[in-house]
């Protein structure tokens, strides 16, 4: 019998500091994806004031079986892609690259690095995207989602206009 291969996905920065926000967030997202592909530069970022080490932070938030810490191929720095993303931090940049190599979606959040993912051809994501996908899923209840999303709001991590869309289309999955 054969099995499909695991469900990836290449994070920024931003979304994992949003699971990190919410109740059971790297648990939910686990009911989704097997690994989460983190550039060394956005695990870095993860680290910065925090912990004193990648091994630290990994212990602490229990995902040193869902993280996979790659980086992007060098030689992938297509001009194309340098141009567009030269703006963008460090941890942007090498997700977006990273995503494009695997193709794979990628989950970000920060706005000028959606513009240029989705210009870039990429499927993209943020957490409040996620949360609606595993109600969909029914990876989690409506009503573990619409609360995980009330969380996101209170941390301040997603506006009230993506609150009130995406809460309403949780509300319409139940």
């Amino acid at each position: 019998m054969s099995t499909s291969p695991p469900r990836q996905i290449v994070c920024d920065t931003g979304p994992l500091i949003s699971l990190e926000k919410i109740t059971g967030g790297y648990h939910f997202i686990r009911r989704l994806y097997a690994r989460l592909l983190v550039p060394p530069a956005v695990m870095d970022e993860l680290v910065a004031g925090q912990f004193e080490t990648r091994e630290a932070y990994l212990r602490h938030f229990d995902v040193e079986d869902l993280f996979v810490v790659e980086s992007p191929e060098a030689s992938s720095s297509r001009e194309e892609i340098e141009d567009k993303t030269e703006h963008l931090d460090k941890g942007e940049r090498e997700a977006i690259r990273l995503a494009l190599e695997r193709e794979l979606p990628l989950l970000i959040e920060e706005e000028a690095g959606r513009a240029i993912a989705r210009e870039l051809g990429l499927h993209i994501s943020g957490i409040a995207g996620q949360l609606l996908k595993a109600a969909r899923e029914e990876a989690i209840s409506g009503e573990d989602a619409s609360a995980k999303l009330t969380e996101l709001r209170r941390a301040g991590r997603i506006n009230r206009q993506i609150f009130e869309a995406v809460g309403a289309a949780i509300k319409d999955e139940v």
